[in-house]
C-alpha cells in the first residue's frame, strides 16, 4: 500500500470499531462474535464461537428440502434477522447465502454468521486505494439495487436487500440450486434481474410458500416484507392464504 497505509490503516480502524457492536448480539440463531482486533495497520482478526455442524449450502446438497423444514428454518432465519434490524443502529448482515447459514449438528437449529465484515472493509477504503465501489457479496444473492438493476444504482446494503437475500435462500432450500445457477455467465445476472425479476420457484410448493418467497423478493425493495411481517405470513405460521380460502368456499379451485 506504501504511501496509502497510513490513511488505510485508520480507515480500517474506523471500521472495525464501528463492528464491535458484532460481540454484543447475543441470539440463539446467530453465531457469537467474541472479539474483533486489528493487529497490523491492515489485518483484522475475527474471533468467533466454534459451531458443530455445516453450512446449510451443504445440507441441501443439491436437493430440495421439503416444506416442513423449509418453514423451520426460515422462521429461524426471520427471527435473526428482526433482532438485528431492530437494533439501534440497525445491523445489516450484507452477505446472507447458503454457506453463511449453518445447520447445527442437530439438523434443527440454524446460525447466521459471517455478517459482511470483509465487504464493510472493503467499502472503507476503497476511496483511497482508488478502486471503483462495485458492489461486495455473493452475486446470485444480490438484490437488484446492489447491481443497478432496481430503482436506484448506488451502492447500499439494507434491511431490504437482507431480505431479498434472505428470499434466494428460500429458493435455494425450494430448488436444490442457487438463484440463476444454470446462467452461464454470473455477471448476466444484473440484466436478468432488471427483465424477469427474481427466478420462479419450481412447480409443486404450495401456494402460502410462493406467496412467501414472493414478498421476499420484490424487485422494489419499498415492497419488500419486513422479518417482523414476515414471521406473520400464513407460510410460517401453518395457516392459508384467504385468497385459497375464499376459493374452495366458493368451488372456484381443488
Amino acid at each position: 500500500l506504501g504511501d496509502e497505509l497510513p490513511a488505510v490503516s485508520t480507515e480500517i480502524h474506523r471500521a472495525v470499531e464501528s463492528e464491535r457492536n458484532l460481540c454484543r448480539l447475543r441470539h440463539p440463531n446467530i453465531v457469537r462474535f467474541l472479539h474483533i482486533a486489528q493487529p497490523e495497520p491492515a489485518a483484522v482478526v475475527v474471533f468467533m464461537e466454534l459451531l458443530d455442524g455445516r453450512s446449510l449450502e451443504r445440507f441441501i446438497d443439491n436437493k430440495p428440502l421439503d416444506e416442513l423444514t423449509i418453514r423451520e428454518f426460515s422462521q429461524q432465519i426471520c427471527r435473526a434477522l428482526l433482532y438485528l434490524h431492530s437494533r439501534q443502529p440497525p445491523v445489516i448482515h450484507r452477505d446472507i447465502n447458503c454457506s453463511n447459514i449453518i445447520v447445527c449438528a442437530e439438523n434443527t437449529r440454524i446460525k447466521l454468521i459471517d455478517f459482511g465484515l470483509s465487504i464493510k472493509l472493503e467499502q472503507s477504503v476503497s476511496h483511497i486505494s482508488a478502486s471503483t465501489q462495485s458492489p461486495k457479496g455473493t452475486l446470485n444473492f444480490m438484490a437488484p439495487e446492489l447491481l443497478g438493476a432496481g430503482e436506484s444504482d448506488s451502492v447500499q446494503y439494507s434491511r431490504e436487500s437482507d431480505i431479498w437475500a434472505f428470499g434466494c435462500s428460500v429458493f435455494q432450500m425450494t430448488s436444490g440450486a442457487r438463484p440463476f445457477s444454470k446462467c452461464s455467465n454470473p455477471w448476466a445476472v444484473p440484466e436478468l434481474l432488471k427483465k424477469s425479476g427474481a427466478p420462479a420457484l419450481p412447480d409443486g410448493r404450495s401456494a402460502e410458500l410462493r406467496d412467501f418467497y414472493s414478498r421476499c423478493t420484490a424487485k422494489d425493495r419499498r415492497r419488500r416484507r419486513s422479518a417482523q411481517e414476515l414471521l406473520g405470513h400464513e407460510f410460517l405460521t401453518g395457516g392459508k392464504l384467504k385468497t385459497r380460502l375464499l376459493s374452495s368456499l366458493f368451488g372456484a379451485g381443488n
